[in-house]
């Protein structure tokens, strides 16, 4: 009896004492969807964050563990039940929502990279021989046409009415392999991705996906400590990304600001016709100007300044 009451304390001593750490060790989540980054299957991208929660764990003392999300669907899902968030730029700029930037993804330091339009080996390099083709890209957001239209289209087209489809794939290896197996004639792929492949366009410099906080769950002192631990992780991953730096607003806005680029304004010179510079076409000396835009003299009929046009174009708009 006694040796039955003494296991019976210990037992309920015991429990007792594992009520504390058990709360500590409360379990947070680190999520990862990045479609833009390659990796070759799904097991690739798992063993990845599974890295970045065993980091966040060693530094933070706290209970991570880490989930991979290939659908944007699954992860909004989810959401409500993470703690931190690796998201592509695009998608983040878009629907970040309640979370709060504090870290990004680096490339040697570097957090930001071009993107390329690729075909493959031996195609023409030449994006106008590519006309009625068709594109594949990650369908991680509507920004995408957009940012096809604006930098490589230069606003003249529209990326839908250029190519003859817009084929949307779950992520950028299934691009690769679309253009690989002749799925797709195009794809838009990071710098570096491109090994192999006939490149036809380089775009400006965009952000690197983006670390956030979910304020909805991480705050106070945890945020802070969590805060210092993302911002010293060195986990590589997708054959460029070398760890994590500092979040930059400048960088982390680049794909949305070249996606929202609009075409400037074209002058038509035909309706804008100041007297003051008004020259007849019988007696037109291109010689005696002094100033003003030359232009050949069977174009048009008078040569205005820029200064008369920026006059008249503000006086018009």
């Amino acid at each position: 009896m006694h040796s039955i009451i003494k296991r019976g304390f210990t037992s309920t001593f015991g429990f007792f004492l594992c009520l504390a750490p058990c709360a500590v060790m409360a379990q947070n989540t680190v999520a990862f969807f990045a479609p833009n980054l390659d990796f070759k299957d799904g097991a690739e991208r798992n063993a990845y964050i599974s890295k970045v929660a065993k980091a966040l764990s060693s530094k933070t003392g706290m209970a991570w563990e880490g989930k991979a999300f290939a659908r944007a669907a699954d992860f909004e899902a989810a959401r409500s039940s993470i703690d931190v968030a690796i998201l592509d730029a695009d998608y983040f700029t878009q629907k970040g929502g309640s979370l709060t930037p504090v870290a990004m993804l680096s490339a040697s330091g570097q957090t930001t990279r071009p993107l390329k339009i690729i075909a493959r080996k031996n195609d023409s390099d030449k994006l106008y021989d590519y006309r009625g083709k068709r594109l594949a890209v990650v369908s991680n957001t509507a920004l995408t046409p957009a940012f096809v239209t604006a930098s490589a289209l230069g606003n003249e087209i529209k990326a839908s009415e250029y190519f003859s489809s817009i084929d949307e794939v779950r992520d950028v290896r299934s691009a690769i392999n679309a253009v690989e197996v002749g799925k797709a004639d195009l794809s838009l792929v990071f710098d570096g991705y491109d090994s192999g492949f006939t490149t036809l366009y380089t775009s400006p410099a965009v952000s690197l996906p983006i670390v956030a906080l979910n304020s909805a769950r991480v705050t106070g002192a945890n945020a802070e400590q969590i805060r210092a631990a993302l911002l010293d992780i060195d986990v590589r991953a997708s054959s460029f990304v070398t760890g994590t730096t500092a979040y930059n607003a400048q960088d982390a806005g680049a794909y949305r600001r070249v996606a929202n680029t609009r075409k400037s304004a074209t002058l038509n010179y035909q309706p804008i016709e100041p007297e003051a510079v008004k020259v007849e076409f019988q007696s037109v000396q291109l010689s005696e100007r002094s100033g003003g835009i030359v232009l050949n003299p069977f174009q048009i009929r008078y040569v205005p300044s820029i200064e008369d046009f920026d006059r008249v174009l503000e006086k018009n708009l």
